[in-house]
């Protein structure tokens, strides 16, 4: 108040004033002290050193920095990151996948071309501008106008990505499928503050894998299988280790025919003689209305072939449609136990839609539930 003012006053009207004078002014110190010692909201539930070293493995090794900073050693590179970050560029539908498992997917801003084919899967996320289109071909222009804080991908192409944005000064990450699967949820959940979440999908996780794990000490068996990548571009081209097939296939116990993505001959799958065909669809819409039509034709087309119907895998009824999208990051686990429950149906005794649904329902909240996401004869 100005002089005039305070002389206007009475006695009682000054103490008033004081007092109030006072506790305003407490109130702004305690305001102030408060301020300075709680933590930011943007930090995360914990950056320890010991939990980061529990999570961390190959190509995702975590230091703090502080409450808000990571370093990350991913495929060679040390890449500092605040936490949250920002928006993100999927460029890989795992990534886009745990995303959403996690709660985090508000964050994502661009997805892989693929992802934009899957809207059973990722609901309104598929209408997301797409930055990549098959394998190799990926629209920088469309990633740095979206402005991302980070950009994840594959292993595969991931120098390439790196070099091509390195004078944007947008950092990339991959992950691939001999990557801990663990360690990247948790790094995805670290990075968008959201490790409660993550860390409940990767104990879900670890229950899917101590039942395999203990269905697999029953059954002690691994026929050898014969994994084809992507029955709608060649019944001849195999899934290797690095694929997500081979990958679910090896969790499921068996012992795959090739070790390497490639075309293979005939003849040489006869010499395999395979007592399980694993047939990798990447097209299979399980809502559709001819969903089962399909899946039970790859099952017919492959009892047709001069080749492979002289298998052991044929003539037991072993062959084995899956879709590949459930093969990357998660569901891999559902369905290697999906693998082993048709094969060893008095002892797997799991109900792989069920599990799905359940999945569905706890994480993946994008997915549409029900439909035909396998089948076998």
């Amino acid at each position: 108040m100005h002089g005039q003012e305070l002389r206007g006053l009475s006695r009682t009207q000054l103490v008033v004033v004081t007092v109030l004078a006072l506790v305003l002014a407490a109130a702004a110190v305690y305001l102030i002290i408060h301020h300075k010692l709680k933590a930011p909201t943007s930090a995360p539930a914990t950056t320890s050193v010991n939990e980061l070293n529990a999570y961390s493995s190959p190509n995702f090794v975590m230091y703090p920095v502080n409450a808000n900073t990571i370093i990350i050693n991913n495929y060679g590179e040390n890449i500092t990151l605040r936490i949250p970050t920002g928006e993100i560029v999927a460029m890989n539908t795992v990534a886009l996948q745990v995303l959403i498992d996690i709660g985090a997917g508000n964050y994502v801003v661009g997805v892989e071309g693929y992802a934009t084919e899957l809207p059973w899967l990722f609901g309104n996320y598929s209408n997301l501008p797409a930055v990549s289109s098959g394998m190799w071909s990926i629209n920088y222009e469309e990633i740095v106008n979206l402005k991302p804080d980070i950009v994840i991908t594959w292993d595969y192409i991931l120098p390439q990505v790196r070099q091509k944005l390195q004078a944007f000064n947008i950092p990339a990450i991959a992950w691939g499928s001999t990557d801990n699967l663990t360690s990247f949820i948790y790094f995805l959940g670290l990075i968008t503050n959201h490790t409660d979440k993550a860390t409940q999908l990767i104990n879900w996780l670890s229950g899917l894998k101590r039942e395999l794990k203990t269905y697999q000490s029953q059954i002690n068996q691994h026929p050898r299988a014969y994994i084809i990548f992507a029955w709608d571009y060649s019944p001849w081209f195999v899934a290797g280790n690095g694929s997500d097939p081979y990958r679910v296939a090896v969790l499921a116990g068996l012992q795959p025919c090739f070790n390497e993505s490639m075309q293979v001959q005939p003849e040489s799958v006869l010499q395999c003689n395979p007592s399980v065909i694993i047939v990798t669809t990447w097209d299979l819409n399980p809502h559709s209305p001819n969903a089962t039509t399909y899946c039970e034709g790859i099952i017919n087309s492959v009892r047709s072939n001069p080749v492979l119907n002289q298998t052991v895998a044929v003539r037991e009824g072993h062959i084995i449609v899956i879709p590949g999208y459930l093969t990357e990051g998660p569901p891999g686990y559902i369905t290697a136990l999906y693998i082993d429950s048709v094969l060893w149906p008095n002892v797997v005794r799991v109900n792989a839609t069920g599990l799905l649904n359940q999945y569905f329902s706890e994480f993946l909240t994008t997915a549409e539930p029900g439909g035909t996401w396998f089948c076998s004869g």
